[in-house]
């Protein structure tokens, strides 16, 4: 897969936090996996809300953008119920209501995410030139304490 694009790059992230949670659904995985696709979850979702919405909202893509906030925001209290599990030292069977819960929003958010905001980004540089909204994406950082714009409060 050519990770030069905003789209490819993303998309990878995408299957590294499914590949973590299912590890733990499978009890094939220690909660250690889990949290580790936990954070990198939360780092996706502060870059797509930080960097990549932005221009893609100012484009025109105002209500795809929305949708995406609230379906963040839906998960972001799984989310932070499960890292509350893993740090707990509880085992694996502890988080697997969560997690299943999780990984069904994600299989619905991720492909409307992919086929609509992904393309889109793709498309708001010019040909052969996505390196500067890439560049912007790998160089980001989640400041400490970090919520999702549509997070419950």
């Amino acid at each position: 897969m050519n990770t030069e694009r905003p789209s490819a790059w993303l998309e990878v992230q995408h299957r590294q936090i499914d590949d973590g949670i299912k590890a733990v659904l499978k009890d094939a995985a220690p909660l250690e996996k889990l949290a580790e696709a936990l954070e990198l979850l939360r780092l996706h979702i502060h870059l797509e809300e930080a960097v990549l919405f932005p221009p893609l909202e100012a484009s025109g893509l105002t209500m795809p953008i929305f949708v995406m906030q609230r379906e963040h925001g839906i998960m972001w209290p799984i989310i932070d119920a499960l890292l509350g599990v893993c740090s707990s030292g509880n085992d694996v069977a502890a988080a697997q209501d969560d997690a299943r819960e999780l990984f069904k929003q994600l299989q619905i958010h991720n492909p409307k995410e992919e086929q609509i905001v992904y393309s889109a980004a793709d498309r708001l540089t010019p040909e052969g030139a996505p390196a500067g909204l890439l560049a912007a994406l790998k160089a980001a950082r989640m400041p400490e304490g970090w919520r999702c714009a549509k997070a419950p409060a």
